[in-house]
This record gives structure tokens, C-alpha cells and sequence, in this order.
């Protein structure tokens, strides 16, 4: 699994990141490979025309492809940071939680009708849960900053 996060792009733990994916997707089922990136506004709207036609960014991209390789996906850090804003946690919670709902597109859900969407946010929200509870840490990059000695 590779996780990329583009220049000026909320830091996130992208270990912490890999480690959710890689439970998840054990969770479904998935073998494979796949690769996330934590992009900017820009960078998803660019991606968002390119590949479906629609102006301006989204929250998160799926690129399903064959196995091994079960695709990309990518997440934009603006986006995620607004919507977390709203949600009442971290912007890195809300990054972990937007790639989960890529893995998920992998995984063969889909959000296309308010059904199909309610069981796909309904497994979204206790995968997260259930990892958060057997793996309880930060989701924002760990600081890489040594603390000062006191003069």
C-alpha cells in the first residue's frame, strides 16, 4: 500500500492510515494492493472533470482496477478538513474516514441510491469504531519535533 500526500495537503498518520486500510480490507475480504492519495482541492477537481465530467472538488475518488491491484483512491485534505470541521473531529480522522469509504468502493459498495448509501455509511462508520477501539491512537501525523531541555 502506498499512501502519497501532496505538498501543502493536511499532515495525516499515514501509518495509522495504512494500518486502517489493512484492516478493513481484511475485514472484506479484499487481497490486494492499493494506493491513496491525500490530495488538495485542485488536485481532486482536476481529477473529478477528467474522469467523470464534473466541475470543481470532491471529497474522495475511487479508481477501481483488476486484482491484485485493487485500484486508487484519492482524498482531498481541503475538502476533508471542512467536513470535519462540521463533524466535530480531527481533519485526519476525517482523511482516514474518506479513504475507508474509497476502500469500500473497492470493496464492491456503492452510494448511488439513499439505501445503498445508508449501508455503505453504516459499514463506513463501524469499521472505523471497531478499529479505533482495538487501535486507539492520534490520526494526525505524529510530531517529528524534539521537545526543548529546559535552560
Amino acid at each position: 500500500m502506498t499512501i502519497q500526500l501532496s505538498p501543502g495537503a493536511t499532515p495525516v498518520n499515514r501509518r495509522r492510515l495504512a494500518d486502517l486500510l489493512r484492516y478493513a480490507a481484511q475485514q472484506e475480504g479484499l487481497d490486494g494492493a492499493l494506493s491513496v492519495w491525500v490530495c488538495r482541492d485542485d488536485e481532486i477537481a482536476a481529477l473529478h472533470e477528467r474522469y467523470q465530467g464534473i466541475a470543481g472538488p470532491t471529497d474522495v475518488l475511487t479508481f477501481p482496477n483488476d486484482p491484485p491491484y485493487l485500484g486508487d483512491i484519492a482524498v482531498s485534505a481541503d475538502t476533508a478538513a471542512v467536513q470535519a470541521a462540521e463533524a466535530g473531529h480531527s481533519p485526519g480522522r476525517e482523511i482516514a474516514y474518506l479513504a475507508l469509504h474509497g476502500l469500500l468502493h473497492l470493496a464492491g459498495y456503492d452510494d448511488q441510491t439513499e439505501a445503498e448509501r445508508a449501508r455503505m455509511l453504516a459499514r463506513q462508520d463501524a469499521l472505523l469504531a471497531a478499529f479505533e477501539q482495538e487501535s486507539p491512537g492520534a490520526w494526525e501525523r505524529p510530531s517529528t519535533r524534539q521537545p526543548r531541555a529546559d535552560r
